[in-house]
C-alpha cells in the first residue's frame, strides 16, 4: 500500500493515582454490605485487576464494578447521562453491574453491563485528561437506590 500508514489516535486514560484509589477503595465494602442486606453473598475480588466485587445469589454469579462520583451531591444524580470509563467494558459479563456512589455515599446508581454495551462511547475532557473515552449511559437506563 502506498502513502502514509493509517494512524490511529491513541486513547488517553487518566494515569493511576494510588492516593485517589485508596481514598475510595472502601466504597467496595459499602456495596458489599448493601448486597448482603439484599441476600447476596459478596466479597472483594482477590484479582486486583479484575472487577471490584464478586457476588453469588440464587445459584448465579455476579460482578460489581464500584466507583465514587464526587461531584454527585445528594439523592438526585445531577446529569442526564452517566459516564463510565470505556476501559471498564472489559468487565462486562452476563450478570455484571456498574455501580456509582454519590459523594456522601448515601445512594448508589446501578447500570447493567448490557446497558453499557448498548450505549455510545464518547470522548471528553476531564480534570485529569484532555481526551478520555467514556460510555455515555442515559440516566433513564440506570436505577438509584439508598445505601442502607
Amino acid at each position: 500500500m502506498c502513502g502514509f500508514p493509517y494512524l490511529r489516535k491513541r486513547a488517553i486514560k487518566k494515569p493511576f493515582d494510588p492516593t485517589l484509589y485508596n481514598e475510595d477503595d472502601n466504597a467496595k465494602w459499602q456495596v458489599i454490605d448493601w448486597l448482603y442486606s439484599r441476600g447476596f453473598y459478596a466479597w472483594v475480588n482477590p484479582d486486583q485487576y479484575g472487577i471490584d466485587v464478586l457476588a453469588f445469589k440464587d445459584w448465579l454469579d455476579y460482578g460489581f464494578e464500584v466507583e465514587v462520583k464526587h461531584n454527585w451531591q445528594g439523592e438526585l444524580f445531577p446529569f442526564g447521562t452517566v459516564h463510565f470509563s470505556a476501559r471498564k467494558l472489559k468487565f462486562v459479563g452476563v450478570n455484571t453491574y456498574f455501580t456509582m456512589l454519590n459523594d456522601a455515599r448515601t445512594h448508589v446508581l446501578l447500570a447493567h453491563g448490557s446497558t453499557l454495551m448498548e450505549s455510545p462511547v464518547v470522548s471528553k475532557r476531564t480534570k485529569y485528561t484532555d481526551d478520555e473515552q467514556f460510555i455515555a449511559v442515559p440516566l433513564s437506563q440506570c436505577v438509584i437506590r439508598v445505601l442502607d
